[in-house]
C-alpha cells in the first residue's frame, strides 16, 4: 500500500501552519485550475490531487489523522528496508 504525501504536493514542511497550507492550496489550486488549463488533462490531475490534499490537511482533525497513518507507513517501509 502506498501513501501520498500531500505535504510534498502541496510544496510545504510537515510544521507548516493552517496559513501556510493555505496558501500553498490557494496558489496551487489556480495554477491548475482547469478553467485556466483547459483541455489539459494532467493540469486536471495535479488540480484534483492539490484538492484532496488540502481536503486532508486544511482539516485539523483529518489533518492528524493523516499523520498518524503517513508515519505509520514510513515506519513499516523502514522496518522492511533493514529486514531487507
Amino acid at each position: 500500500m502506498k501513501i501520498i504525501d500531500y505535504y510534498k504536493v502541496l510544496g510545504v514542511k510537515r510544521t507548516a501552519s493552517s496559513e501556510d497550507i493555505k496558501r500553498s492550496y490557494y496558489k496551487l489550486s489556480r495554477k491548475y485550475h482547469p478553467d485556466f488549463n483547459i483541455g489539459d488533462d494532467i493540469s486536471l490531475r495535479k488540480f484534483l490531487l492539490v484538492k484532496e490534499a488540502y481536503e486532508t490537511l486544511g482539516d485539523i482533525g483529518n489533518r492528524v489523522n493523516y499523520k498518524i497513518r503517513l508515519e505509520l507507513f514510513e515506519n513499516e517501509e523502514e522496518s522492511k528496508q533493514v529486514i531487507g
